[in-house]
């Protein structure tokens, strides 16, 4: 189910997060520029508050068609968003990484930053999925 979608100021979604109930996946798949650090900060920030608000444990992070850099929200996303999922309980990412060269760069030093969840990072979208299908969770907390 469409959760929400996030547009520039030229009505073009940038960003659209989706939540799978029968597999418990919320995802956020991203489209082209995102425009600023605020705008990427606000997609991240309502996906943490729908994992928390619904005891998600599979996270989508659809990067592949991402342009630009996040550069300067990478501690921002260790410690504001990472941390406090963490501390809710078990938490499975996949992350499709982003074609764009800026941006892949950008998930990869961002990923070296956090610890302590299972995270798998996937070049298909589809073998990412099917691995947050297949996983275990395990707690329920």
């Amino acid at each position: 189910m469409l959760l929400k979608e996030f547009k520039d100021t030229s009505g073009k979604a940038y960003a659209i997060v989706h939540y799978e109930e029968e597999t418990d996946i919320i995802s956020d798949v991203w489209n082209g520029v995102f425009g600023s650090q605020d705008n990427f900060k606000e997609v991240l920030v309502y996906v943490q508050e729908q994992i928390l608000a619904r005891n998600i444990k599979k996270w989508l992070a659809d990067l592949r068609n991402m342009q630009g850099s996040f550069d300067g929200s990478k501690d921002w996303i260790a410690e504001e968003i990472m941390s406090k999922l963490i501390k809710n309980g078990e938490l499975f990412q996949a992350i499709v990484l982003p074609n764009n060269i800026f941006a892949k760069l950008s998930a990869r030093d961002t990923i070296k930053k956090v610890s302590n969840y299972e995270l798998k990072q996937f070049h298909d979208p589809e073998e990412a999925r099917n691995w947050l299908v297949n996983v275990k969770v395990i707690s329920s907390s």
